[in-house]
């Protein structure tokens, strides 16, 4: 199983679920990967889990400093960075927006766009000399409205559509980075609301929430080079939802 070898990624949110099993699935692959995240104890222990092929950073994805230290670090270590998942994230606190308090917008907003934003951003610097992959993991919510969901949708349909600019730029460029959106449905990824998941369960068509090996699939798929034409392009994993 070499689909990623000789690949470098970094996964931001790499030590929670979807992140963590994502960072699985490429090291299966071939890949060395970066775990690249907040929580500094859990990112370390999950990197030793994944053995020498693995290794942690700190990243704060709302700040560029932040950034510019992780793929400096990455490519020391690893060498040139050639897959990028945006995968961090966070939910909405459940709220009407009648009610919605705008720091809990405007914190929803940093992490799931902004964040996103500048992943891409630093992606284009460091990877066009090698060129590579850059997935943002946006969301089936991302294409829907969602109740009590403002921020996070908003902001997942945001990043459906700064994938496509930045594919399209990066081609003006004639960068060979290419620039896709995932989607998952209702994922088991720990940021889903007790409340809401018999509702999920009920609107999927197969009767189940995904898992984030799901979704890894897709990953390993966009990272490699079997998807050297897939550029700017949504890939939707979500059990049927959106097929309603």
């Amino acid at each position: 199983m070499n689909r990623l070898s000789n690949k470098v990624a970094i996964i931001t949110g790499g030590a929670g679920g979807l992140g963590f099993e994502d960072a699985k699935a490429f090291i299966a692959e071939g890949a060395k990967v970066a775990i690249a995240d907040m929580a500094e104890e859990l990112g370390k222990q999950k990197a030793a889990e994944l053995g020498p092929d693995a290794m942690f950073v700190t990243l704060n994805v709302t700040d560029e400093a932040s950034w510019e230290a992780a793929f400096q670090q990455v490519s020391a270590q690893f060498g040139p960075v050639s897959i990028l998942v945006n995968n961090a994230g966070i939910g909405d606190t459940p709220s009407y927006l009648k009610d919605l308090a705008l720091p809990d917008w405007n914190k929803v907003l940093a992490v799931n766009l902004t964040g996103v934003m500048l992943g891409v951003k630093y992606g284009m610097r460091y990877m066009a000399e090698n060129g590579g992959a850059i997935i943002n993991i946006s969301s089936a919510i991302g294409k829907v409205g969602l109740a009590r969901a403002a921020a996070y949708s908003a902001a997942k349909a945001g990043v459906a559509e700064l994938s496509k600019t930045a594919a399209i730029e990066a081609a003006e460029l004639d960068l060979p980075i290419r620039v896709n959106s995932v989607h998952p449905g209702w994922v088991e990824t720990g940021i889903v609301p007790e409340e809401m998941k018999q509702l999920a369960i009920s609107k999927t068509p197969l009767k189940r929430m995904g898992l984030p090996s799901d979704v890894a699939s897709i990953l390993v798929y966009l990272g490699s080079d079997e998807s050297v034409f897939a550029t700017g392009s949504e890939f939707v994993v979500d059990g049927g939802f959106l097929a309603q």
